[in-house]
């Protein structure tokens, strides 16, 4: 699974892994990333709703920050 979705956050495009990673990794808020970034939070919402959809489709609809991500029992 994991290999799944390094390829799955490699398809995505620079602008949408770059909001996704500061959501996910760096836990910052929709005003710290539009800050970071020099976007208007709406347009991080929009790029976060995309990269996520696209992860959960390439992931088979599997939600990677769901505790049981790659527990082979589901």
């Amino acid at each position: 699974m994991q290999e799944q979705l390094a390829s799955a956050l490699a398809a995505l495009s620079e602008a949408d892994r770059d909001v996704l990673i500061l959501t996910a990794l760096a836990g910052l808020g929709y005003e710290e990333i539009a800050q970071a970034l020099d976007i208007p939070p709406g347009t991080v919402g929009s790029r976060l709703n995309r990269a996520r959809r696209k992860l959960r489709a390439a992931l088979g609809g599997v939600n990677p920050m769901h505790e049981d991500f790659g527990d082979a029992d589901g």
